[in-house]
């Protein structure tokens, strides 16, 4: 209960307030790991080939390291592969 405003808060619970920080991502660059950075920038390394299919990954919440193919978030769309040489247009090493 907001003893403030008499409202019953209890079921905002689930919903991340203001004080949720974003995940911190790192990522591997000859065995050394690089980061905190954005998710943002993350996805400016795939696009620009710094971070390839094969590349490892990791953001806070995770419970390892992971391909960037694996990760959803970072997997580019299917219109900008065919742009990026390391990503297969069909999918292909998925």
């Amino acid at each position: 209960m907001n003893e403030a405003t008499g409202d019953d808060v209890s079921r905002d619970r689930d919903v991340p307030g203001p004080d949720v920080l974003p995940a911190r991502w790192f990522h591997l660059v000859g065995g050394e790991r690089q980061g905190p950075v954005a998710l943002a920038d993350m996805r400016e390394l795939v696009l620009e080939g710094s971070l390839e299919p094969d590349s490892y990954v990791w953001a806070d919440g995770m419970p390892d390291w992971l391909h960037v193919r694996d990760v959803p978030a970072l997997v580019p769309p299917d219109a900008l592969r065919v742009t990026l040489r390391a990503w297969p247009e069909d999918g292909a090493g998925d």
